[in-house]
């Protein structure tokens, strides 16, 4: 049987002999309230896995105002502890706000992420024995 995330991923993903954990916060455009509620549940799923997970998540085609940044940046730093990996994926200026906001929290480890505008770099780096 195939498991699935919230957002509609299969979880596990594999890929290339490696596996992780999608999400898809992208499409969202300006919907603030079903992308909110949408990393609530992916929040919930992760945090009551026993399991660390590498997990890429992507952006595209979703607004990142102030007030989504923020809820990134505290996604992200509630699932610190399930993650070994992490991969983001959205246009270069999304990018760059998601990492100054993280750099700014001091609640991150940046050494385990992984910032990229094409999904499949993003990918092959969850699968790999980099960091």
């Amino acid at each position: 049987m195939l498991n699935m995330s919230p957002s509609g991923a299969l979880s596990p993903y594999y890929y290339k002999g490696g596996y992780f954990h999608g999400i898809h916060y992208g499409s969202y455009f300006d919907d603030y309230e079903s992308l909110f509620k949408m990393i609530d549940k992916e929040e919930a799923f992760i945090l009551k896995s026993p399991d660390k997970r590498r997990i890429m998540m992507d952006f595209y085609e979703t607004n990142l105002s102030d007030n989504v940044i923020e809820k990134i940046v505290t996604h992200i730093t509630n699932i610190d502890s399930k993650i070994i990996k992490l991969a983001v994926a959205t246009d270069k200026r999304g990018l760059s706000l998601i990492k100054k906001a993280l750099r700014k929290s001091n609640s991150f480890r940046p050494a385990c992420c992984y910032f990229c505008t094409d999904m499949e770099e993003g990918k092959t780096w969850l699968v790999s024995d980099e960091f």
